[in-house]
């Protein structure tokens, strides 16, 4: 029920139609009683400027940002916080009243790396000292480069069939980690046993209705073993990928996309309203809804 005093929250993206945040916030909304309501905009890139100062002049209490928008809100926002400011990416944006103006300002924030670190914490990973592989280098890879980097991870190297943008990612982080571009994964075929993690990244796996060839493929060569290994997904439809059978098949730990998506979106719920909402239900509610899909 909303009433005039409700207060709104959105998600901006394009498509973000059949976003699963919506689901995941107005539950955590009721959870707490929140009188809140969350909802869906699809801006292009022509009015994105003009649909962000909208949603601050109908007081707005924040919103999540999705692709493709995550970096021109970067530009956009007041302010950012410390991840956001040294990746470029924002994923959460909090308005507050400014007193002083009668207006707000916005604050933008990245929940995708506190997400990251939570979904591998969970798991037990052991970060320290610990190589990884990160494959594609677009928004959440920054994201979880920065949280490898964070929690003191060994190498790192970066994968993306477009070499030029893993180059991009090298040169952020050069100066807080130990990164290197690797431009064909059998590179790695002599490496691959001493790799802690890995990552996608990538849309590879994705169940995309106009690139349905994703969806068979796998991220990593078919050859490598990965017992023992950490895998995480980023990708969470299908919620059964081809990277997470071969892991499970092989005797690897499976951190699922589904993971991510609601540990961040709980980060983004604290931001908002000083709360950590409890995941586990939520998460369940997510899986099934995903399987149906």
């Amino acid at each position: 029920m909303t009433d005039s005093n409700t207060r709104l929250l959105g998600l901006f993206g394009n498509p973000a139609r059949h976003s699963l945040s919506p689901k995941i916030q107005n539950y955590f909304i009721s959870q707490h009683k929140k009188n809140s309501s969350y909802v869906v905009f699809e801006p292009t890139e022509n009015n994105l400027e003009q649909a962000f100062i909208g949603t601050r002049n109908l007081e707005f209490i924040g919103l999540n940002v999705t692709m493709p928008f995550k970096e021109r809100v970067f530009n956009i926002v007041d302010q950012t916080d410390k991840v956001a400011s040294f990746i470029k990416v924002v994923n959460t944006v909090k308005f507050i009243q400014d007193k002083v103006s009668s207006g707000s300002i916005s604050i933008g924030y990245n929940t995708d790396v506190s997400g990251f670190i939570k979904s591998l914490d969970d798991e037990k990973f052991q970060w320290t000292g610990k190589k990884c592989l990160v494959i594609g280098a677009g928004g959440v890879a920054k994201s979880t480069v920065y949280g490898l980097s964070q929690k003191k991870a060994g190498k790192i190297f970066v994968y993306d069939i477009i070499p030029g943008k893993a180059l991009e990612l090298v040169n952020i982080f050069s100066k807080i980690s130990s990164i290197e571009v690797i431009e064909n994964l059998d590179e790695l075929n002599s490496e691959i046993a001493g790799i802690g993690l890995i990552v996608n990244c990538s849309p590879v796996g994705m169940n995309l209705e106009l690139k349905k060839g994703l969806k068979k493929l796998l991220p990593v060569p078919s050859k490598w073993n990965l017992k023992d290994k950490f895998i995480f997904e980023m990708v969470y439809n299908p919620v059964e990928t081809k990277f997470i059978q071969k892991g499970r098949q092989e005797g690897a730990t499976v951190v699922a996309g589904i993971d991510m998506l609601v540990n961040q979106a709980a980060h983004s719920f604290k931001i908002w309203f000083d709360i950590l909402p409890d995941t586990n239900e939520i998460k369940k509610i997510i899986l099934e809804t995903v399987k149906r899909s």
